[in-house]
Protein backbone atom coordinates (compact mmCIF):
# COMPACT_ATOMS: atom_id res chain seq x y z
CA UNK A 1 0.00 0.00 0.00
CA UNK A 2 2.66 2.32 0.78
CA UNK A 3 5.23 1.40 -1.49
CA UNK A 4 4.59 3.99 -3.35
CA UNK A 5 6.30 6.15 -1.62
CA UNK A 6 9.35 4.21 -1.28
CA UNK A 7 8.74 2.14 1.72
CA UNK A 8 9.17 -1.39 1.40
CA UNK A 9 6.62 -4.48 2.59
CA UNK A 10 8.60 -5.01 5.65
CA UNK A 11 9.15 -1.36 6.71
CA UNK A 12 5.23 -1.12 6.20
CA UNK A 13 4.24 -4.31 8.48
CA UNK A 14 6.64 -2.47 11.09
CA UNK A 15 4.77 0.81 10.76
CA UNK A 16 1.01 -1.25 11.01
CA UNK A 17 2.28 -2.58 14.13
CA UNK A 18 3.73 0.49 15.59
CA UNK A 19 0.05 2.17 14.60
CA UNK A 20 -1.74 -0.40 16.92
CA UNK A 21 0.59 -0.55 19.90
CA UNK A 22 1.65 3.98 19.67
CA UNK A 23 4.96 3.04 20.98
CA UNK A 24 7.51 0.07 21.17
CA UNK A 25 10.73 -1.27 21.27
CA UNK A 26 12.42 -3.16 18.56
CA UNK A 27 12.80 -6.59 20.13
CA UNK A 28 8.78 -6.13 21.74
CA UNK A 29 8.24 -5.47 17.55
CA UNK A 30 9.99 -8.02 16.28
CA UNK A 31 8.71 -11.11 18.19
CA UNK A 32 5.21 -9.84 17.72
CA UNK A 33 6.16 -9.77 13.88
CA UNK A 34 8.45 -12.80 14.17
CA UNK A 35 11.33 -11.11 12.39
CA UNK A 36 14.66 -10.58 13.05
CA UNK A 37 15.31 -7.87 15.53
CA UNK A 38 17.89 -6.63 12.72
CA UNK A 39 15.52 -6.37 10.15
CA UNK A 40 12.96 -4.39 12.70
CA UNK A 41 15.67 -2.41 14.21
CA UNK A 42 16.39 -1.03 10.28
CA UNK A 43 12.71 -0.52 9.65
CA UNK A 44 12.21 1.44 12.33
CA UNK A 45 15.21 3.77 11.60
CA UNK A 46 13.78 4.09 8.13
CA UNK A 47 10.53 5.35 9.67
CA UNK A 48 12.13 7.98 12.09
CA UNK A 49 14.03 8.71 8.85
CA UNK A 50 10.71 9.47 6.99
CA UNK A 51 9.23 11.60 9.82
CA UNK A 52 6.68 8.38 10.76
CA UNK A 53 8.23 7.60 14.07
CA UNK A 54 10.31 8.82 16.96
CA UNK A 55 13.00 7.43 19.03
CA UNK A 56 14.04 8.27 22.04
CA UNK A 57 17.33 8.08 24.64
CA UNK A 58 16.24 4.38 25.63
CA UNK A 59 15.46 3.07 22.45
CA UNK A 60 11.34 3.34 22.83
CA UNK A 61 10.37 4.33 19.07
CA UNK A 62 6.36 6.49 18.95
CA UNK A 63 4.37 6.27 15.95
CA UNK A 64 4.05 9.82 14.36
CA UNK A 65 0.22 10.28 14.02
CA UNK A 66 -0.24 8.87 10.46
CA UNK A 67 -2.49 12.27 9.30
CA UNK A 68 0.91 14.55 10.11
CA UNK A 69 4.20 11.98 9.03
CA UNK A 70 2.39 10.33 6.07
CA UNK A 71 0.68 13.74 4.95
CA UNK A 72 3.93 15.33 5.44
CA UNK A 73 5.64 12.46 3.45
CA UNK A 74 3.02 12.87 0.56
CA UNK A 75 3.28 16.79 0.59
CA UNK A 76 7.25 16.94 0.14
CA UNK A 77 7.17 13.56 -2.72
CA UNK A 78 4.44 15.80 -4.49
CA UNK A 79 6.57 18.91 -4.13
CA UNK A 80 9.79 17.50 -5.30
CA UNK A 81 7.72 16.13 -8.21
CA UNK A 82 6.07 19.19 -9.07
CA UNK A 83 10.06 20.86 -8.70
CA UNK A 84 11.00 18.53 -11.39
CA UNK A 85 8.54 18.46 -13.74
CA UNK A 86 8.83 22.43 -14.00
CA UNK A 87 12.28 21.67 -14.65
CA UNK A 88 11.19 19.23 -17.90
CA UNK A 89 9.11 21.88 -18.89
CA UNK A 90 11.42 24.81 -18.95
CA UNK A 91 13.20 22.00 -21.01
CA UNK A 92 10.86 21.50 -23.24
CA UNK A 93 9.41 25.29 -23.78
CA UNK A 94 13.37 26.13 -24.88
CA UNK A 95 13.29 24.04 -27.61
CA UNK A 96 9.74 24.90 -28.75
CA UNK A 97 10.62 28.55 -28.64
CA UNK A 98 14.37 27.54 -30.04
CA UNK A 99 15.18 30.01 -32.66
CA UNK A 100 17.15 31.41 -30.31
CA UNK A 101 19.03 28.02 -29.33
CA UNK A 102 22.74 27.15 -30.97
CA UNK A 103 22.31 25.41 -34.29
CA UNK A 104 23.01 21.86 -32.85
CA UNK A 105 22.47 22.05 -29.24
CA UNK A 106 19.01 20.31 -29.73
CA UNK A 107 18.16 17.70 -32.82
CA UNK A 108 15.09 16.77 -32.77
CA UNK A 109 14.81 12.66 -34.25
CA UNK A 110 11.30 11.41 -35.48
CA UNK A 111 12.29 8.09 -37.44
CA UNK A 112 12.89 4.21 -35.83
CA UNK A 113 16.46 4.51 -37.84
CA UNK A 114 17.42 7.86 -36.18
CA UNK A 115 16.67 6.95 -32.77
CA UNK A 116 18.24 3.37 -33.31
CA UNK A 117 21.28 4.89 -34.88
CA UNK A 118 21.70 7.50 -32.02
CA UNK A 119 20.90 5.01 -29.26
CA UNK A 120 23.67 2.72 -30.33
CA UNK A 121 26.67 5.55 -30.73
CA UNK A 122 25.41 6.63 -27.57
CA UNK A 123 25.22 3.40 -25.60
CA UNK A 124 29.18 2.09 -27.36
CA UNK A 125 30.26 5.41 -27.25
CA UNK A 126 30.07 6.47 -23.44
CA UNK A 127 33.66 6.79 -22.19
CA UNK A 128 33.33 7.31 -18.18
CA UNK A 129 29.40 7.59 -17.22
CA UNK A 130 25.89 6.38 -18.03
CA UNK A 131 22.67 7.91 -16.26
CA UNK A 132 19.07 6.40 -17.22
CA UNK A 133 15.65 7.06 -16.44
CA UNK A 134 13.99 3.81 -16.81
CA UNK A 135 9.63 4.35 -17.18
CA UNK A 136 6.66 2.92 -18.95
CA UNK A 137 5.09 2.63 -20.85
CA UNK A 138 8.86 1.64 -23.07
CA UNK A 139 9.13 3.33 -26.48
CA UNK A 140 12.79 2.46 -27.00
CA UNK A 141 12.87 -1.30 -25.48
CA UNK A 142 13.35 -1.97 -22.11
CA UNK A 143 16.94 -3.17 -22.17
CA UNK A 144 19.96 -1.09 -23.34
CA UNK A 145 22.92 -2.56 -24.68
CA UNK A 146 24.28 -5.95 -23.18
CA UNK A 147 27.94 -5.04 -23.03
CA UNK A 148 29.53 -3.68 -20.38
CA UNK A 149 32.26 -1.39 -20.51
CA UNK A 150 34.49 -1.36 -17.54
CA UNK A 151 35.76 2.42 -17.51
CA UNK A 152 31.67 3.84 -17.71
CA UNK A 153 29.68 4.14 -14.39
CA UNK A 154 26.28 2.73 -14.82
CA UNK A 155 23.58 4.21 -12.94
CA UNK A 156 20.15 3.41 -13.30
CA UNK A 157 16.43 4.51 -11.93
CA UNK A 158 13.77 2.72 -12.34
CA UNK A 159 9.88 4.25 -11.79
CA UNK A 160 8.52 2.16 -9.35
CA UNK A 161 5.78 0.77 -12.09
CA UNK A 162 8.30 -0.49 -13.94
CA UNK A 163 8.41 -3.65 -11.66
CA UNK A 164 5.16 -4.62 -12.62
CA UNK A 165 6.87 -5.92 -15.73
CA UNK A 166 7.56 -9.79 -14.30
CA UNK A 167 11.16 -9.50 -16.87
CA UNK A 168 12.03 -6.35 -14.81
CA UNK A 169 13.84 -8.36 -11.78
CA UNK A 170 15.64 -10.02 -13.86
CA UNK A 171 17.17 -7.52 -15.83
CA UNK A 172 18.00 -5.53 -13.03
CA UNK A 173 19.76 -8.51 -11.69
CA UNK A 174 21.90 -8.75 -14.49
CA UNK A 175 22.67 -5.25 -14.35
CA UNK A 176 23.39 -5.64 -10.90
CA UNK A 177 25.58 -8.57 -11.63
CA UNK A 178 27.49 -6.52 -13.89
CA UNK A 179 28.36 -3.64 -11.52
CA UNK A 180 25.87 -1.07 -12.35
CA UNK A 181 24.39 1.03 -9.51
CA UNK A 182 20.56 0.53 -9.58
CA UNK A 183 17.59 2.61 -7.75
CA UNK A 184 14.09 2.66 -7.66
CA UNK A 185 12.04 5.89 -7.10
CA UNK A 186 7.63 6.18 -6.79
CA UNK A 187 7.42 8.58 -9.89
CA UNK A 188 9.88 10.03 -12.35
CA UNK A 189 9.39 12.61 -14.66
CA UNK A 190 10.59 11.17 -17.86
CA UNK A 191 12.53 8.37 -19.86
CA UNK A 192 15.89 9.90 -20.03
CA UNK A 193 19.75 8.62 -21.08
CA UNK A 194 22.74 11.03 -19.96
CA UNK A 195 26.25 10.04 -21.87
CA UNK A 196 29.20 11.30 -20.07
CA UNK A 197 27.26 14.61 -19.20
CA UNK A 198 27.63 15.45 -22.91
CA UNK A 199 24.75 14.42 -24.74
CA UNK A 200 21.39 13.39 -23.15
CA UNK A 201 17.99 11.71 -25.12
CA UNK A 202 14.58 12.52 -23.76
CA UNK A 203 11.08 11.83 -25.70
CA UNK A 204 9.58 15.24 -26.40
CA UNK A 205 6.44 14.15 -24.08
CA UNK A 206 7.12 13.27 -20.77
CA UNK A 207 3.89 10.36 -21.27
CA UNK A 208 5.29 9.29 -24.97
CA UNK A 209 3.64 6.27 -26.01
CA UNK A 210 5.27 5.36 -29.50
CA UNK A 211 7.99 7.36 -31.73
CA UNK A 212 6.10 10.16 -32.78
CA UNK A 213 6.46 13.50 -32.26
CA UNK A 214 9.73 13.15 -31.17
CA UNK A 215 12.70 12.48 -29.67
CA UNK A 216 15.27 15.29 -28.46
CA UNK A 217 18.78 14.74 -28.69
CA UNK A 218 20.22 17.37 -26.55
CA UNK A 219 24.04 18.50 -26.82
CA UNK A 220 24.02 22.19 -25.70
CA UNK A 221 25.96 22.13 -22.19
CA UNK A 222 23.44 24.53 -20.27
CA UNK A 223 20.35 22.43 -21.17
CA UNK A 224 22.64 19.23 -20.53
CA UNK A 225 24.10 20.36 -17.11
CA UNK A 226 20.31 21.09 -16.40
CA UNK A 227 19.57 17.46 -17.20
CA UNK A 228 22.06 16.07 -15.30
CA UNK A 229 21.11 17.95 -12.08
CA UNK A 230 17.54 16.82 -12.39
CA UNK A 231 19.34 13.12 -12.70
CA UNK A 232 21.53 13.87 -9.70
CA UNK A 233 18.49 15.38 -7.62
CA UNK A 234 15.82 12.69 -8.13
CA UNK A 235 18.74 9.89 -8.02
CA UNK A 236 19.76 11.37 -4.41
CA UNK A 237 15.88 11.00 -3.50
CA UNK A 238 15.66 6.89 -4.47
CA UNK A 239 16.05 3.37 -3.24
CA UNK A 240 18.87 1.87 -4.01
CA UNK A 241 18.35 -1.83 -4.73
CA UNK A 242 21.42 -4.23 -4.08
CA UNK A 243 21.58 -8.42 -5.05
CA UNK A 244 21.10 -10.82 -1.83
CA UNK A 245 21.25 -14.32 -1.77
CA UNK A 246 16.82 -13.93 -1.53
CA UNK A 247 16.62 -12.01 -4.48
CA UNK A 248 16.77 -8.03 -5.62
CA UNK A 249 16.22 -6.12 -1.82
CA UNK A 250 16.05 -2.51 -1.66
CA UNK A 251 18.42 -0.24 0.69
CA UNK A 252 17.95 3.38 2.19
CA UNK A 253 18.00 6.13 0.22
CA UNK A 254 21.52 7.64 0.52
CA UNK A 255 19.35 11.03 1.05
CA UNK A 256 16.28 10.55 2.37
CA UNK A 257 13.55 13.73 3.01
CA UNK A 258 14.96 14.56 6.31
CA UNK A 259 18.24 14.93 4.93
CA UNK A 260 16.86 17.49 2.69
CA UNK A 261 14.68 19.13 5.30
CA UNK A 262 17.90 19.22 7.80
CA UNK A 263 20.18 21.00 5.23
CA UNK A 264 17.26 23.41 4.10
CA UNK A 265 17.55 24.20 7.50
CA UNK A 266 21.18 24.27 8.20
CA UNK A 267 21.10 26.75 5.38
CA UNK A 268 18.92 29.48 6.44
CA UNK A 269 20.92 29.59 9.45
CA UNK A 270 19.01 27.82 12.35
CA UNK A 271 21.79 26.49 14.97
CA UNK A 272 21.84 22.34 15.57
CA UNK A 273 19.42 22.63 18.63
CA UNK A 274 16.57 23.96 16.66
CA UNK A 275 16.93 21.91 13.79
CA UNK A 276 16.82 19.20 16.24
CA UNK A 277 13.77 20.82 17.25
CA UNK A 278 12.09 21.43 14.01
CA UNK A 279 12.84 17.50 12.65
CA UNK A 280 11.52 16.17 16.07
CA UNK A 281 14.46 14.52 16.96
CA UNK A 282 17.99 15.38 19.31
CA UNK A 283 20.93 17.81 18.69
CA UNK A 284 22.98 14.11 18.55
CA UNK A 285 21.23 12.98 15.51
CA UNK A 286 21.10 15.94 13.87
CA UNK A 287 25.12 16.34 14.47
CA UNK A 288 25.39 12.51 13.41
CA UNK A 289 23.25 12.85 10.16
CA UNK A 290 25.37 15.85 9.20
CA UNK A 291 28.18 13.53 9.79
CA UNK A 292 26.85 10.76 7.41
CA UNK A 293 26.08 13.03 4.90
CA UNK A 294 29.73 14.74 4.54
CA UNK A 295 31.16 10.86 4.64
CA UNK A 296 28.03 10.22 1.35
CA UNK A 297 29.16 13.58 -0.56
CA UNK A 298 33.19 13.17 0.57
CA UNK A 299 33.30 16.43 2.22
CA UNK A 300 35.33 17.73 5.03
CA UNK A 301 33.27 21.10 6.62
CA UNK A 302 29.66 21.70 6.78
CA UNK A 303 30.56 24.56 4.22
CA UNK A 304 32.09 21.96 1.90
CA UNK A 305 29.04 19.66 2.30
CA UNK A 306 26.37 22.67 1.49
CA UNK A 307 28.11 23.67 -1.52
CA UNK A 308 27.89 20.29 -2.70
CA UNK A 309 24.24 20.26 -1.89
CA UNK A 310 23.61 23.26 -3.77
CA UNK A 311 25.68 22.40 -6.86
CA UNK A 312 24.18 18.74 -7.09
CA UNK A 313 20.71 20.32 -7.10
CA UNK A 314 19.91 18.30 -3.84
CA UNK A 315 18.55 21.74 -2.12
CA UNK A 316 16.68 24.27 -3.90
CA UNK A 317 18.44 27.41 -3.65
Amino acid sequence: MLNGLGISEQEEAVYVELLRRRQATAGDTAEVLDMPTAVVTAALARLVALGLATRDHSGVHMVVPPDIGLGTLIAQRQAALQQVRGELAELVEVYRTGAAATAGEIEVLTTPEQLATWRNNMERGAKREAQVFFRPPYVLGDDLDDSTNAQVTYRFVYERAALDDPRTPAEIGTYLKSGYEIRVTPELPSKMIIVDREAVLLPMLPDQTSVHPGFLLVRGPSLVHLLVALFERVWQAATPLRLTASGITEGVPAWDDVDVMLMTYLLSGMPDKMVATRLGTSERTVQRRIRRLMKLAGTHSRMQLAWYAAQSGMIPM
